[in-house]
């Protein structure tokens, strides 16, 4: 049996106690409720613990799913399916503001000092406190740049780099921390300092989805209301990364502290598979229902819903059909919940996989296909009020953003994407009966399942 203390950042004793038997089962204890939120919607604070379902749910998604991951497993010996025994060699620092060490250890993370809890990568830029502040990409060189090779071309670090904070998901990715000269950098071993930034490098095949997940992320944030998480490009040509500033951290001078969050599959208590409804079955699916629980919990419901409703919009209008349970979250702030930033933004109707959508809207599967009905159920189902005339303008208002915004995008690296957005806001226009002028496109192929 394998025992595990659960610690939020800063706490001096754990919250919580995760097990597993030798069976494989997994569970989960909190041992005190003098906590200002619970570990996550999906587990609410009781004396019970949780079963092997929800607890699998919650903290299987804490762990990535790419080589890295194989590495400790094959290192240790350690089954895919043991995710404790994952999490006993990677659960210091691990998504959220949680960590799950060994019973008895001390807790895997702290707040940082960047002027003193981490060392600067030689041939990083100084990176803007406002990465919206950035219009060109970033020229990288030195150990940055070494960093960003084996990720595009091994989908991990370098053998000799420590990486401090392995990430959830199956893109090569490493986490910095901006320091106080602006430069970029990595947290001293064993420091359990918070990092600031995600860094997304791409294989080499696919380098052309930095720019356009960039400047989707852009025309998100310009369309709606609601935050979205900030980007800037680094480097050029066949080597280039997109560089995230991550929602889930405060600063408060020149100390970091991480901020709790959960992504939609572990706060419905799902694992990584229920991340698309069509995996789902009856009871356990990533609905649109499912979405409106969650956003019920939040501290402004009402808030929660339109911002949801105008993310999926956008992401609609975008060719993002790939906004997955995971690519939704929650940040705890208080008692409360709220909806994280818009983040994860690609246009992947531009590329050759199935553009069914990640949950229905109505009974729509694919976007072109949605209509106004269809937007009428999907507003029900997450607990808004129906798809009305106010609620029409305002997305005949948001497509049409994106259509001048699209205007602007810069050729021929961003045709496709123009494209798109062009094509995505026909449909809508005539399934809706909204009577934009859309200006002519060509085709951009759809995948259907």
């Amino acid at each position: 049996m394998t025992v595990l203390d659960v610690y939020l950042e800063a706490g001096l004793e754990p919250v919580g106690k995760l097990s597993s038997s030798e069976d494989g089962t997994m569970s989960f204890a909190y041992i005190t409720d003098a906590i200002p939120h619970p570990v996550s919607l999906s587990m609410p604070i009781r004396e019970e613990p949780y079963g092997d379902v929800i607890t699998r749910g919650f903290f299987s998604n804490l762990l990535f799913e790419n080589e890295m991951r194989d590495q400790i497993m094959q290192r240790h010996g350690i089954s895919e399916r043991d995710i404790v025994g994952l999490l006993f060699h990677l659960g210091a620092d691990c998504p959220g503001a949680i960590s799950c060490v060994p019973e008895g250890s001390p807790p895997g993370k702290r707040p940082g000092r960047l002027d003193l809890d981490y060392g600067a990568l030689d041939g990083s830029p100084a990176i803007p406190g406002a990465l919206s502040a950035v219009t060109n990409p970033l020229p990288v060189a030195g150990s940055l740049a070494e960093i960003m090779v084996s990720l595009r071309d091994h989908r991990r670090v370098p053998p000799q780099t420590e990486d401090p904070s392995p990430l959830a998901g199956v893109q090569g990715k490493i986490a910095l921390a901006r320091l106080p000269d602006g430069r970029l950098g990595l947290p001293h071993p064993g420091s359990g300092a918070p990092t600031t930034h995600i860094l997304k490098v791409p294989r080499a095949a696919d380098m052309t989805s930095v720019l356009r997940e960039h400047l989707a992320t852009r025309l998100m944030a310009r369309a709606q209301t609601h935050q979205v998480a900030e980007t800037c490009v680094l480097g050029e040509g066949d080597l280039k990364g997109l560089l995230v500033a991550r929602f889930d951290r405060r600063l408060d001078g020149n100390v970091v502290h991480r901020v709790h969050q959960e992504d939609f599959c572990q706060a419905l208590g799902f694992g990584h598979w229920l991340k698309y409804e069509r995996n789902g079955g009856e009871g356990r699916a990533f609905t649109a229902g499912a979405i409106g629980r969650l956003l019920d919990a939040t501290r402004v419901p009402a808030k929660a819903r339109q911002a949801f409703f105008e993310i999926t919009l956008v992401n609609l209008v975008l060719g993002n059909s790939d906004n997955h349970a995971k690519n939704h979250a929650l940040l705890h702030t208080g008692s409360k919940p709220e909806l994280a930033p818009a983040y994860d933004i690609d246009p992947v109707m531009l590329d050759n996989v199935t553009h069914e959508m990640s949950f229905r809207i109505g009974e729509a599967r694919v976007a072109d296909d949605i209509t106004g009905e269809d937007l009428d159920h999907f507003l029900k189902a997450l607990g808004a009020r129906s798809f009305g005339k106010p609620q029409q303008r305002r997305t005949a208002s948001i497509i049409q953003t994106l259509l001048k915004a699209a205007d602007e995008l810069p050729r021929p690296a961003a045709k496709g994407l123009c494209d798109v957005i062009r094509q995505q806001a026909h449909h809508l226009s005539r399934n809706i009966g909204l009577g934009l002028d859309v200006p002519e496109f060509d085709a951009v192929p759809v995948n259907r399942p």
